[in-house]
């Protein structure tokens, strides 16, 4: 079965941004409105009073939580009891909120969100099925860049970020409007997207309400790179299903969904996200002023037309978080039967573009576009040889090109340690495990090797910074008492 992926790359050039308060002067109103709505509270220092604590405690997978009024979750497994902090929220509060926090400076996801229609704490989406305390699932930068505003990650590292993580907490202005400091300091004019050609002014809303199936990103290029005005396409390339499967929807497949609707088929360009949507106040507008331009209404006219063709429902995220169906079906259901990969509307995808998407069914186009010397290209071809034991020299050319890639000096390292070179891939290994603490598979074997290299002391320390992020792991648990022997 195709694995939802996404490829990216985020760009780190500066631009002249000035922040959000900067527009306040002049466009008080709008900046008071705006401030309320649900994306500009999308990410943030924790302490603003919005959560409940009157329900704090719960368990999952036979694990104990609790969340204390000082923003920090307590677990206990077994013998395995802890805390982290969660120093950042991420979502408005809306339906809830999850939470990060660092550790030894690398980004981490908090096993607590906050629910706000239960008003109480539970595991937060994607951890239930853990039968372990997970408390190392990295902050990935699509999340930070779709929730914050100029993410400050660390060169040659993975996950790993600045404090604060953003320049701002939640959606800017200038991630809608561009770059404002020549705005505000000589009045030249500034983006307006609802002026722009319908591409490129539907793109602002599309890096972050369209997920798809996979989003591979330009050489070079990423949704860091994307600034209002431009492209989407020119940064990254969105595959989509041909059919919709109902059971795995996404809470941000909101474009996707609204071009597979007869509505946007029929009236084109002409309707968009801010046909209904208003985002400076964060209102939806009422169906008079949307459905009843193009339908006539039901004999009942106070039939909720929102209500009937676009029920909320659950998203794969997890039970507690729900999406509006984008839609506008007629009627409910549909099949996911003999559906294909295909490129979002209006997109356009390369050869290089396909074979990111969906590598298992591309090696040999992988094989020809790794002539070319692309490090992405070259590490998914490696994964697809890895079953025949031949994924050695791909790795090694993508990190000739990309010395930092933590996934080729992991599997490589398997490839040296294979071959007798034991010193070759314990280095491997230790360089993937210091820029990615989430790759546990790394620092397994890194300890692994340097106890049977009898190198006890460094299999002690390797082993302490594994259970330092990951202290529900077992197998590092039962390598540490094997190691602490005498």
């Amino acid at each position: 079965m195709f694995r939802r992926s996404a490829i990216l790359l985020l760009a780190t050039a500066a631009w002249a941004e000035t922040g959000s308060r900067a527009c306040a002067p002049c466009h008080a109103e709008i900046y008071r409105k705006y401030k309320q709505t649900g994306m500009a509270r999308s990410s943030g220092r924790t302490g603003d009073g919005l959560e409940s604590f009157a329900n704090v405690t719960f368990t999952s997978a036979g694990a104990q939580y609790r969340v204390t009024p000082r923003y920090a979750v307590e677990f206990s497994h077994g013998d395995v009891k802890g805390s982290r902090a969660m120093e950042w929220f991420i979502g408005s509060g809306a339906v809830g909120r999850s939470y990060a926090g660092f550790v030894g400076g690398f980004l981490f996801q908090s096993p607590a969100s906050y629910y706000s229609a239960r008003k109480a704490w539970d595991i937060s989406p994607g951890f239930r099925t853990k039968p372990f305390v997970d408390v190392a699932r990295p902050i990935e930068s699509p999340c930070l860049h779709c929730h914050s505003s100029g993410a400050k990650p660390m060169k040659g590292t993975e996950n790993k970020y600045s404090d604060p993580p953003f320049a701002e907490g939640g959606v800017s202005c200038e991630r809608c409007h561009g770059a404002g400091e020549e705005h505000v300091t000589r009045r030249s004019p500034i983006i307006n997207p609802a002026k722009l050609a319908a591409a490129r002014r539907d793109s602002v809303c599309l890096q972050c309400h369209l997920t798809g199936a996979a989003r591979v990103a330009r050489p070079g290029r990423g949704p860091g790179s994307f600034r209002p005005g431009d492209l989407l396409n020119d940064h990254i390339t969105v595959f989509v299903w041909s059919r919709p499967d109902p059971t795995d929807r996404a809470a941000t497949d909101h474009a996707e969904q609204l071009a597979r609707s007869r509505c946007q088929q029929a009236a084109g360009d002409k309707l968009w996200c801010g046909t209904c949507h208003d985002a400076h106040s964060g209102s939806t507008r009422p169906p008079a002023a949307t459905c009843l331009q193009c339908h006539s209404p039901h004999k009942d006219r106070s039939a909720d037309c929102f209500g009937c063709h676009m029920p909320k429902g659950q998203s794969r995220e997890g039970e507690h978080v729900v999406y509006t169906d984008h839609s506008i079906a007629r009627r409910p259901g549909t099949s996911a039967r003999d559906r294909v990969l295909q490129v979002f509307r209006g997109m356009k995808a390369g050869d290089r573009d396909w074979a990111l998407a969906q590598p298992s069914r591309s090696v040999p186009l992988l094989e020809k576009l790794a002539l070319n010397g692309d490090a992405a290209v070259l590490v998914q071809l490696a994964q697809q040889y890895d079953a025949a034991g031949l994924g050695a020299a791909p790795y090694q050319r993508a990190l000739k090109l990309d010395p930092d890639n933590a996934t080729a000096q992991a599997n490589l390292g398997i490839y040296r340690i294979r071959a007798g070179r034991v010193r070759d891939a314990l280095d491997l290994w230790r360089s993937a495990f210091d820029r990615n603490p989430s790759m546990i598979g790394a620092g397994l074997n890194l300890a692994t090797g340097q106890l049977q290299a009898g190198d006890r002391p460094g299999a002690l320390t390797t082993l302490g910074r594994i259970l330092q992020f990951h202290p529900d792991n077992a197998q590092a648990r039962q390598l540490l008492l094997t190691a602490s022997l005498p």
